[in-house]
């Protein structure tokens, strides 16, 4: 029994009615080992974190010796905790310190990369993503050295892989320090100063401005005196997931084989050519 239905042919707009997906132009991605590249907020926290666990490696001279300071993520009870007293404790009621925290406070789209309009239009207009890195596999299994294809000068197909451009942010971290001395807060905040502007990170590398700092000396009545420093850093991050819009953000391409035509001449016959010469 037919349906008197109508097709709904515009779920995506109002204006336009919704791409038909082309068969022809969707590739296979099962068969390869080509992993899709990611970045995401994670990556960049873990960047942040990495380098200044081992990078600038925060120290504390006590006592003769050298006090290795714990970088920790400020989440939970542990920011609750700044935010109530100004510093924070550990089970046994103790001020912890020297110690470091960092926290991610805000998470917004690059200015300068808007301008330049170049994600601004997640599809094109025949319904495709637009596609602007591309990578080229130089070796795969259906393109082995081949003699047969060296002496009959066969262009083997190149297989690429396209990626979309990644969506550039700014992420705000703050980056708090306690110390018990100001001694011990100088070295720790000589030890950020000095990276400014650095590219922080290990696998990924995130260009990190450091902000200005601000001291004060915590000194509340029956506990023991703290000093801290805060400040705020600037990274450049870029965020790149493995699907957007419901599509993967790398597709698959192949390049187009190449075609030889060669020049053939005619040999005249002996006595050249008359008009009985067919």
């Amino acid at each position: 029994m037919a349906s008197n239905r109508p097709k709904l042919n515009r779920t995506e707009s109002s204006f336009n009615n919704d791409v038909q997906t082309n068969r022809a132009q969707q590739i296979r991605r099962d068969n390869d080992t080509i992993k899709t590249p990611t970045c995401t907020l994670y990556d960049i926290d873990f960047a942040i974190m990495w380098y200044l666990q081992n990078k600038i490696d925060p120290r504390v001279v006590e006592n003769g010796t050298s006090i290795q300071v714990p970088v920790q993520y400020a989440n939970g009870d542990k920011w609750a905790q700044i935010q109530k007293h100004g510093y924070m404790r550990d089970n046994n009621n103790k001020l912890l310190a020297p110690i470091m925290t960092i926290r991610r406070s805000s998470v917004t789209e690059r200015a300068d990369m808007q301008q330049l309009d170049t994600y601004r239009n997640p599809e094109s207009a025949n319904g495709q993503q637009n596609f602007v890195m591309t990578l080229k596999n130089n070796y795969t299994v259906a393109n082995r050295y081949d003699r047969f294809g060296l002496i009959h000068n066969i262009k083997p197909t190149q297989e690429y892989y396209i990626l979309q451009m990644p969506t550039y942010i700014d992420v705000s971290y703050d980056l708090h320090i306690w110390a018990d001395n100001v001694e011990q807060l100088n070295g720790l905040v000589e030890g950020v100063v000095n990276v400014n502007g650095f590219a922080w990170g290990d696998t990924w590398k995130f260009t990190t401005s450091v902000n200005d700092f601000s001291m004060e000396t915590i000194n509340d009545a029956g506990s023991d005196r703290i000093v801290s420093a805060t400040t705020t850093l600037a990274v450049k991050g870029a965020i790149l997931t493995e699907s957007q819009l419901k599509q993967s953000s790398m597709q698959k391409a192949y390049s187009v084989k190449q075609v030889v035509f060669k020049t053939e001449t005619q040999v005249p016959p002996p006595g050249g050519y008359n008009n009985n010469t067919k």
